[in-house]
């Protein structure tokens, strides 16, 4: 099949924003669980890798207040990145589409996410600030061994050495 260059330019930019779309929102998605907002928020409860810093009742009610409060403009943050990203992807399979348009929505997906990345920070910050100075050394500890998402790691695990 003979492709006129414009067509198959704008295939290759369809086909590229079709497979990178599903990754980002999959990214969002499994991001927001592991900072304890979204679908893995668990009530607002303190989040799993601080538990082994034996927290004290008040630090607990703390950070249990910092969770519980950001939940509402976490999940907001979550749903406008899912919606511009989904209407990036509904975009791409219209007879509407553009480079401008298509433009358009990339950008305000990924100002979403920056703004969904800047409130986690922002939230992971404040529960920094109620940890004692013995506290922070051993998430310090933590987060070099791969075990705690503070500081934008996700809570991924990093494979053992040698593998």
């Amino acid at each position: 099949m003979n492709f006129p260059k414009l067509n198959l330019r704008r295939f290759l930019i369809a086909a590229a924003i079709s497979l990178v779309v599903p990754l980002a929102a999959l990214a969002v998605s499994q991001r927001a669980g592991a900072c304890g907002f979204g679908p893995g928020m668990d009530g607002g409860r303190v989040p799993r890798y601080l538990h082994s810093l034996n927290l004290s009742e008040a630090q607990r009610d703390r950070v249990f207040e910092i969770m519980h409060g950001q939940a509402p403009a976490m999940r907001e943050k979550v749903k406008a990145a899912r919606n511009a990203e989904d209407s990036l992807r509904q975009l791409v399979l219209s007879t509407e589409y553009t480079e401008p348009k298509a433009r358009a929505l990339s950008d305000d997906a990924a100002r979403a996410t920056a703004d969904l990345t800047l409130a986690r920070a922002m939230t992971e910050r404040q529960v920094y600030e109620v940890l004692t100075a013995e506290q922070r050394s051993q998430l310090a500890k933590l987060k070099a061994a791969g075990e705690a998402p503070m500081g934008g790691r996700g809570g991924e695990r990093r494979p053992p050495p040698g593998d």
